[in-house]
């Protein structure tokens, strides 16, 4: 990342807290406590990093070689499949999507123990429904299954 990228992208992230920070301000029942402290976060740490741009310009020097391929662009991947889950979260309910979820994103990243995983799913799926529902009593999204 070159010096002026390390600033723009401190620069974006401070503008996304920000946002995300305005958008979570009329969340119900103190629900933007949460939304609140993690953009404080961001926003400190992006200041820090443009902070540290000027003080330490030879930090970013050497260039990094461009590439694209399938292990370069899995973290681009893994972000979209994790947007999709957030927006299917709704339609779906949140405990098909996130049982979904997990199966699908575990055999992406390369887990292929089937028997494993299915036993994962059977053991979360009612884990999942118990502590939201009975212990925490927190009203999640509906959808097919529950």
């Amino acid at each position: 990342m070159t010096l002026w990228g390390e600033r723009i992208a401190a620069i974006l992230c401070i503008l996304f807290a920000l946002f995300m920070a305005y958008n979570a301000w009329d969340f119900p029942a103190a629900g933007e406590q949460f939304p609140f402290f993690s953009c404080s976060v961001i926003i400190l740490i992006s200041i820090l990093m443009l902070v540290r741009s000027y003080f330490q310009p030879g930090v970013f020097t050497e260039e990094y070689p461009f590439k694209i391929g399938y292990e370069h662009l899995k973290p681009l991947i893994i972000t979209g499949i994790v947007i999709i889950y957030v927006l299917c979260i709704f339609e779906l309910g949140y405990y098909t999507s996130t049982l979904i979820f997990l199966i699908f994103l575990t055999i992406f990243v390369g887990v292929r123990n089937y028997k494993q995983i299915v036993l994962t799913a059977v053991i979360m799926f009612p884990l999942m429904y118990a502590f939201f529902e009975l212990f925490l009593q927190a009203r999640m999204p509906r959808g097919i299954l529950v």
